[in-house]
């Protein structure tokens, strides 16, 4: 079909509607049924690689946050750090979710002893391998240890 545009000399070019052009855009970002089987089987993968954790939460003050940090780079452990508002002053306490392998309980457990943290008497719970958080995600599936902190604002507390 050509139609006739006024300009130059009444030139003729193809006609682009623009419900054509949307449609030709729309078709290019759609998804095809290859790409959402490559994306399903890619969470499986995900899925299948998570480990199984306990997790035990207890507060600290800023000491025993720093003596936790620093045993934690040589330990098999990861933990989740509420960083306080300041606004409750220099002592507001750190909420820390501890996070570790259950055939590594002992020695997190004596790692926090030595540091002068009874992590004993904090229950231990296990983690919801569907858990919507997307730190504990993480906590499951890197296997080093992290150390990852979240101002309150952003803190989600998951539940115990």
């Amino acid at each position: 079909r050509v139609v006739a545009r006024p300009g130059v000399g009444g030139t003729a070019g193809p006609a682009t509607h623009p419900s054509a052009m949307a449609d030709a855009v729309d078709s290019f970002f759609t998804p095809s049924i290859d790409d959402d089987l490559e994306w399903l089987e890619t969470l499986r993968e995900l899925k299948s690689r998570r480990r199984p954790m306990r997790r035990r939460r207890v507060e600290v003050g800023y000491a025993g946050m720093r003596r936790v940090r620093a045993k934690q780079e040589k330990a098999d452990f990861s933990v989740l750090c509420n960083v306080p508002n300041r606004c409750g002053g220099q002592d507001a306490p750190y909420l820390l979710d501890v996070y570790y392998e259950p055939n590594a309980e002992l020695k997190v457990l004596a790692t926090f002893e030595s540091v002068g943290i009874n992590l004993k008497a904090c229950e231990a719970q296990a983690v919801d391998l569907e858990s919507p958080s997307r730190e504990e995600q993480d906590i499951m599936l890197i296997p080093q240890p992290l150390f990852i902190e979240v101002q309150d604002a952003d803190f989600v507390v998951p539940s115990l």
